[in-house]
């Protein structure tokens, strides 16, 4: 069982001074493809489950990072809060929950999901987008029925890098999961 860490709190503190400022909502996803070249790209935060230390993205299963994971499905995010002036590298691995029906059994990877309580997560997820978001991802959308390129990404965090840039000195720490799956926190130097 995950214990809650002390980096939550600080998380969350950080999100709730940033919560009138939109951009404060990107993050930067750092995956690398088959030849070992990382590629790094912006996504929306779509949620944190804290009782399971796991962030909820959204993709299109059309796009280069979904061939990236499913080759590397080990990842870095990072997020930085101009206001406060802190960093949060998130590392872990993700997990894709995409339409069952546009993935075959012979395809489906250590990275995919098709349980029915990940599909109906997927489902919630489908159903709180916007009618132009969910458009883009075909224009024949249906809001009871996520699109087939519709992908929840749900990044699985087992190492969060901490740094503080303000106020003086800095602060970094970085916290991971041991072996028995408990926060563990080292204090390191910026």
């Amino acid at each position: 069982m995950q214990h809650n860490s002390p980096w939550q709190t600080i998380f969350y503190r950080s999100l709730a001074a940033h919560e009138k400022i939109p951009a404060s909502r990107y993050l930067q996803l750092a995956t690398v493809d088959n030849h070992g070249h990382p590629h790094c790209r912006t996504l929306v935060f779509r949620g944190f489950n804290q009782d399971k230390n796991q962030m909820y993205l959204h993709t299109d299963n059309r796009s280069e990072k979904m061939s990236q994971l499913e080759i590397h499905n080990r990842i870095e995010a990072c997020w930085y809060f101009s206001e406060t002036r802190e960093q949060f590298r998130f590392s872990g691995h993700v997990e894709s929950i995409s339409d069952k029906k546009s993935i075959s059994q012979s395809e489906q990877s250590k990275t995919t999901s098709c349980s029915p309580e990940a599909q109906r997560l997927r489902l919630t997820h489908w159903q709180n987008l916007s009618d132009a978001l969910r458009e883009s991802y075909g224009q024949n959308y249906d809001i009871a029925q996520p699109d087939e390129n519709f992908v929840l990404l749900i990044l699985h965090i087992t190492r969060v890098d901490y740094l503080r840039l303000a106020p003086l000195p800095h602060l970094r720490v970085i916290y991971h999961l041991d072996a028995s799956e408990n926060w563990q926190a080292k204090s390191a130097v910026p």
